[in-house]
């Protein structure tokens, strides 16, 4: 018995030490490959001097290193290799981000370009993930509903208005431009600093007010405008929409007056008659207000309109009628209103349009 088991344990130690040798032989007979040792050392050294080829040559180099990378007659090659490796993935995966960033910027612009909006605006999801902070995509995407919403193109005014925004925000941060020019934005809609925060403010007041139909909204961002520097200063229609918004208030006062007057017409008691009076003068009040506000931003529109063509001076010559029919309507000392009469010196009342 003793026998059989010292035959069989023998048996095994010998299998073990032809299998270690036949391991050794397979390692020693890489080691000695030198034909593919050579073709990925050239493959290694010639395509890592491009950053074309460079993905080739940190391939090669990775398989070398799992084929090669103990030997003793490729020691001084693995020691250069090693450090290199991770040196070239690090170029590689720019080269790679910078190439998926060129082809989101090509969408972008190809979009702004061909006024294919859609475009620029998906493009621009991409974009801002990996660069939120890009002023040049930011300040385009809040200008563009501004200038569809002119073509009563309304599509784009809820992302417009939340990028003009976000824009605002940076610009009056302090956030600096990435342009020699200074500027900020791309193609029709670069701005220098101040032209952008004008342009965008102006776009926000547009959208919300005549897009979306938010007046009171709207109404802080036309101040706003008007008291920046740049194009929106000066231009009549920032005015005349701040006059639309008060002319509409003060005409929804108007009617309210009117039925109160009729409900104190009817009231049994005088002092129920007084206590209506008193709801009266404060709506009369201010409706007054309303109207000047109106005639203030009706008369700044005309004093910055220009007049040099005939469209011009139509326009100008409109808002100083419109100004006209104003003091006929409502501004007088003294005048009687069905039946309510108010003395102007003390608490004038200004007919409604």
């Amino acid at each position: 018995m003793r026998q059989i088991v010292r035959s069989v344990v023998l048996g095994m130690f010998a299998a073990l030490l032809i299998a270690a040798g036949t391991v050794s032989s397979y390692a020693q007979a890489g080691c000695d490959d030198t034909d593919k040792i050579n073709e990925l050392d050239a493959k290694i050294r010639e395509n890592s001097k491009k950053k074309s080829t460079l993905k080739v040559a940190r391939d090669a180099g990775k398989e070398f290193l799992e084929k090669f990378g103990t030997c003793e007659a490729t020691k001084e090659f693995v020691d250069w290799l090693k450090p290199q490796l991770p040196k070239w993935d690090t170029i590689i995966q720019e080269a790679e981000g910078a190439a998926a960033d060129a082809a989101m910027f090509k969408r972008f612009d190809d979009g702004i370009t061909g006024e294919k909006y859609e475009e620029s605006y998906a493009a621009a999801r991409d974009i801002l993930a990996k660069h939120p902070d890009n002023l040049n995509i930011i300040v385009p995407l809040g200008a563009i509903g501004l200038y569809q919403s002119y073509n009563k193109n309304f599509k784009f005014n809820d992302d417009s208005i939340k990028y003009a925004k976000m824009a605002i925000a940076k610009l009056k941060a302090g956030a600096p431009s990435t342009k020699p020019s200074g500027k900020y934005g791309a193609f029709q809609f670069e701005y220098s600093k101040d032209e952008a925060i004008s342009e965008l403010t102006y776009a926000i007041g547009y959208m919300n007010y005549w897009a979306k139909g938010d007046k009171k909204g709207a109404l802080p961002f036309y101040y706003e405008v008007s008291q920046q520097s740049g194009k929106y200063q000066t231009e009549p229609r920032v005015y005349a929409t701040i006059a639309d918004y008060y002319i509409g208030e003060a005409a929804k006062l108007g009617e309210e007056v009117a039925k109160l007057i009729e409900k104190q017409k009817a009231a049994p008691t005088v002092e129920e008659k007084e206590k209506i009076d008193v709801d009266i003068k404060a709506k009369v009040g201010l409706f007054n207000g309303y109207t000047e506000r109106s005639i203030d931003a009706l008369s700044r529109a005309h004093k910055v309109a220009p007049s040099t063509t005939p469209a011009e001076k139509t326009y100008k010559d409109g808002l100083y009628k419109s100004i006209q029919e104003i003091y006929k309507a409502v501004i007088f000392p003294w005048f009687e209103f069905s039946g309510y009469v108010v003395d102007a010196c003390s608490t004038p009342f200004f007919r409604p349009f």
